[in-house]
């Protein structure tokens, strides 16, 4: 029945206005927690769409077709005020019953947010319009209305013991500062997979929402979709839109939004995009505004810088070098093994291959592949001297007649070794053999630092190392 045809008051009118969009709610109550005046791009109305259809769906306690809702967007796009702070009050309009957790990568984050939703809950405006919600509890880390639904505040690490919720909103999990730490993303990963996945009411019905901007390849968006089995609906707003051949705008269709290119005109046009990027730098824009873990042009090595050639001289003698693991534990780094020659002052690498091994098969697996690959008598292998590669060197001196030798010890990190062979590759002195193991090799060290792996750069730049400082390249800078 239309709104007119009823004898309703103001706040009865905004009421059933709220409670059939979303939209129109984040639009009346956005002034009391945020004083700039809105800019309504199309990204707002759009993810409104998508969380209203989530919670309808939960109302309804209707099986869901994914487990994950996964939301990657620039930062400054009202992300967290819409899904973490006004959501889950918009939610008790339609289904004042839902629990909510909320989360963040840290308590001061996740605090701030429940403070602003506080705001809302607890303002004149909510009440009077949704005077049926009611309000039991309003403290920091849990909003309560009189319904027993509550809005739980937690963050990355936090045990929540006892909680379960209908929806799990997971806002930020990762800073930007933890993102290059190892350890901070692998318990980030942990957190989400084990113990926000354990805190659903129904497993068949609750769905956990991640959003967050890209900040490495391993990252919680990272890991998630890379988990088989996992049902995932990714929505993928990058701030420039890409060739459509390097296409990760999600759902594809999205790309129809953008004008000029741009996802958003008056937040991100290209003097503020610029201004970004210098601030950021290649690798943090590349995540955060381009929503991959690495800039399309690559990352500290450009792809632009290897040359592919179809035919060369199979009478060269062919070195090799490798970078070595223990294990073929599938979240390890493999051992990776590439053969070359050199000519003039030019290094051509003709094969790359990288494999999980435990010991005993690697130590098979090299003596195979260097015959496969043009080893002769004038052919030395080169092996870095951790654990297992000085394992591997005594190993097959004492099972064959192989030239094998261990790689000086490297005392500089990855990067700073990295950083130091770039002016060598950029000059064009590493050429590639065209083969089926190109894009692996290129995808590999083009995402460097931001891979998940990194064995392929390991190797690059021993081979590097080795070979042209034994030509006169380079003088003792390694």
């Amino acid at each position: 029945m239309p709104l007119e045809d009823l004898k309703l008051t103001i706040p009865q009118i905004k009421a059933e206005l709220c409670r059939r969009s979303f939209f129109y709610f984040v639009q009346e109550f956005w002034e009391i927690i945020i004083n700039e005046v809105p800019i309504w791009n199309w990204h707002i109305e759009y993810l409104c769409k998508e969380l209203q259809t989530v919670a309808e769906r939960v109302k309804n306690r209707e099986h869901s077709s994914f487990d994950w809702m996964i939301i990657n967007i620039p930062p400054g796009s009202t992300k967290s005020t819409i899904i973490t702070i006004l959501y889950p009050l918009w939610v008790w309009s339609i289904d004042a019953t839902q629990r909510f957790i909320c989360g963040s990568y840290s308590a001061t984050v996740s605090e701030d947010h429940a403070d602003k939703a506080k705001k809302v809950f607890t303002s004149e405006k909510y009440r009077s319009i949704f005077p049926e919600v009611g309000v039991r509890s309003d403290a920091k880390t849990k909003l309560e209305n009189r319904h027993n639904a509550e809005r739980y505040t937690t963050s990355t690490g936090s045990g929540i013991t006892g909680i379960h919720a209908h929806q799990i909103i997971i806002d930020d999990p990762l800073s930007t500062q933890g993102a290059s730490s190892e350890a901070e993303r692998l318990s980030a990963n942990k957190w989400l997979t084990e113990t926000i996945s354990s805190r659903k009411v129904d497993k068949n019905v609750t769905v956990s929402i991640l959003v967050m901007q890209r900040l490495h390849e391993d990252d919680p968006t990272g890991y998630l979709l890379s988990q088989k089995g996992l049902r995932v609906r990714h929505i993928c707003l990058p701030a420039e839109l890409p060739p459509i051949e390097q296409n990760n705008v999600s759902p594809v269709e999205l790309r129809d939004f953008y004008k000029d290119g741009l996802f958003d005109l008056a937040r991100g046009n290209r003097v503020a995009l610029k201004a970004q990027r210098e601030t950021l730098g290649s690798y943090g824009y590349a995540g955060q505004f381009e929503q991959r873990p690495v800039s399309l042009a690559g990352g500290m090595i450009k792809r632009g810088w290897f040359e592919i050639l179809d035919k060369y001289h199979h009478d060269k003698v062919k070195n090799f070098q490798l970078d070595t693991a223990y294990t073929e534990k599938k979240g390890n780094d493999p051992s990776g093994i590439a053969s070359y020659f050199v000519e003039g002052n030019v290094i051509y690498i003709t094969n790359w291959e990288s494999h999980r091994l435990e010991f005993p098969a690697l130590c098979r697996f090299v003596i195979t592949n260097v015959s496969a690959h043009g080893y002769s008598d004038k052919s030395i292998i080169r092996v870095e001297p951790k654990a297992s590669g000085k394992s591997l060197v005594q190993q097959i001196k004492s099972e064959t007649g192989l030239n094998i030798t261990e790689s000086a010890n490297p005392e500089k990190d990855k990067i700073a070794r990295a950083t130091e062979i770039t002016a060598k590759l950029e000059s064009g002195r590493v050429k590639l053999i065209r083969g089926a193991w190109n894009e692996t090799f290129l995808n590999e060290v083009c995402t460097f630092p931001n891979a998940k792996h990194d064995e392929a750069v390991d190797v690059l730049v021993e081979i590097v190392r080795n070979e042209l400082i034994s030509i006169g390249w380079t003088t003792g800078v390694f």
